[in-house]
């Protein structure tokens, strides 16, 4: 195993044949082609296979450096996979697509929901930064008290694993020199938090770092807000470099204008993910009480999955108590309106319950 930090002059070539091996077979038991490896650690295909065989007349050194810490990685993914399965709803595979995109063209994109949380963006950025793995992917959650370059750039260090003392300027240089040359997407959750920084600093860094490292990209998400306070300043051409920051995202995507039932467009998620999504409660939901979840997740400023697990939780809760094996409509309406106010849960019944509501779009 080749020591952190050691100069790729220093690797030995004992050292360099160690790592072809074990990297070759990784790759043949977990059948990984050359291209997929060359994807992950941001080499040409033909550099892996040349260097796997042997042959490579290059820096063999750095490359073996980078190969290891590939393989460290995707040993340890692999190994704490989630004993769970995760349900991927059609928002889910809808935002992994961006973010293949993003990753695959170098862009920076940007994901926005409504103001109130729950449509599912943060848990599926995690889903899919384990999906990607380390080496692609680093999910970073950034909080209005980051919302500063020292804030961002602590973040993103933390993120990449790396270490995050210094000054801004050494903090930058760090990231920089780390993800430059690979191919490797930054998945920035909570992004319109950083509308609170003063004169819009850290949008500035973000966009240096894309700038400043070849084959890198960008998936912003966060909430309508961050649009909103965009078109303010392009309206009031308060700032040309802000400017520049509205011209290279691409895409620009609203979820709720992709996911609009009324419109006709796709659902959030089905009645069936629904029941997938909750069959780990061990308690069976009814048909009808999985499209009546479904729908509630569907309302408008509701809160989407976020208030569909707090009800279903807490509708199982009473039904263990009754020793009861099933949690059907009346059981979520009671959930509703116990852990509800009372003109909200009201009005959520209602608007599940109206004529023209939304079950028969989901199911």
């Amino acid at each position: 195993m080749i020591a952190q930090g050691t100069d790729p002059k220093d690797v030995t070539s004992e050292q360099i044949e160690r790592v072809a091996a074990d990297v070759d077979s990784f790759c043949r038991a977990n059948k990984i082609t050359r291209q997929a490896i060359a994807k992950a650690v941001g080499y040409s295909p033909s550099v892996i296979v040349e260097f796997l065989k042997g042959t490579y007349a290059g820096k063999a050194g750095e490359v073996a450096i980078h190969l290891e810490e590939w393989l460290i990685e995707e040993e340890q993914r692999r190994a704490n996979a989630q004993e769970t399965q995760y349900v991927w709803t059609n928002v889910a595979r809808y935002i992994e697509a961006i973010a293949g995109y993003c990753l695959d063209m170098k862009k920076v994109g940007l994901i926005y929901g409504p103001k109130t949380s729950g449509i599912g963006k943060t848990t599926a950025l995690r889903a899919i930064a384990q999906e990607m793995g380390p080496r692609r992917a680093t999910l970073i959650t950034v909080d209005k008290c980051d919302a500063n370059p020292t804030g961002l750039l602590r973040k993103i260090l933390g993120g990449l694993r790396l270490n995050e003392s210094g000054s801004n300027a050494q903090r930058m240089q760090r990231v920089i020199d780390h993800l430059n040359g690979r191919s490797h997407l930054l998945l920035i959750d909570q992004i319109h938090n950083l509308r609170f920084a003063k004169e819009d600093r850290p949008f500035y860094y973000l966009m240096d770092i894309y700038e400043a490292t070849e084959h890198s990209a960008q998936l912003w998400c966060g909430t309508s807000d961050l649009v909103a306070y965009l078109t303010r300043q392009q309206k009031t051409m308060m700032d040309e470099p802000l400017a520049q920051v509205r011209r290279r995202i691409f895409p620009c995507v609203d979820l709720m204008e992709v996911f609009n039932q009324q419109g006709g467009g796709e659902p959030l998620y089905t009645v069936e993910q629904i029941r997938e999504m909750f069959a780990s409660f061990k308690l069976k939901l009814t048909p009808t009480a999985a499209r009546w979840l479904c729908a509630l997740g569907h309302q408008d400023d509701a809160g989407g999955l976020g208030i569909c697990v707090q009800i279903m939780e807490y509708a199982v809760y009473l039904a263990k108590t009754r020793k009861l094996t099933t949690v059907d409509v009346p059981l979520l309406k009671e959930a509703i309106q116990s852990g509800l106010t009372t003109d909200r849960a009201s009005k959520l019944i209602v608007d599940i319950e109206r004529p023209d509501d939304r079950m028969t779009k989901v199911a």
